[in-house]
């Protein structure tokens, strides 16, 4: 939450202007009387319990949350989201079948892209658990060289 003007409570305040020039540190009543004579409002920027100060920016508040809700959209925009893609095997699947499943695998891993490896094991198929360990593992091996894997043992999910 943004706290602007009389909503801010600390005893001192540090004003900053536009510039970002450090005005100094004043009582709260003389920079609510500051901000008043110039026509700006006091926007909060942090506040340190510890020497119960205030920082704040002596500016026009709409002003203000417009400038800071386009960095914030820019800032989204940098923001890289890391995509996941998911591998399906059998217990069963063949050797052959495998490396093809593999060889997608690194390329997505060479995209940048996430992989996620996983094999369901429905009904009956629960006695064969130490065959799809086999497969898990074998697929963390042959992808080491392309991504290190999130988990040290593959992690088993509740269905």
């Amino acid at each position: 939450m943004i706290y602007i003007n009389d909503q801010i409570k600390a005893p001192n305040i540090m004003v900053i202007n536009d510039e970002k020039k450090n005005l100094g540190t004043f009582p709260r009543r003389r920079a609510l009387e500051m901000a008043e004579e110039a026509g700006l409002d006091l926007v909060q920027i942090s506040y340190s319990p510890e020497e119960m100060l205030s920082t704040v920016r002596l500016t026009d508040y709409g002003k203000y949350m417009y400038q800071k809700g386009k960095e914030d959209k820019e800032k989204k925009k940098q923001q890289k989201a890391r995509d996941m893609k998911e591998i399906k095997i059998s217990y069963a699947i063949g050797d052959n079948d495998l490396a093809l499943k593999m060889k997608k695998a690194e390329e997505f891993l060479k995209e940048g892209t996430n992989v996620k490896v996983s094999i369901r094991l429905k009904g009956r198929e629960r006695m064969y658990a130490d065959k799809a360990l086999e497969k898990i593992l074998y697929a963390k091996e042959t992808l080491l060289p392309f991504g290190r894997s999130q988990y040290d043992t593959p992690k088993k999910e509740a269905q």
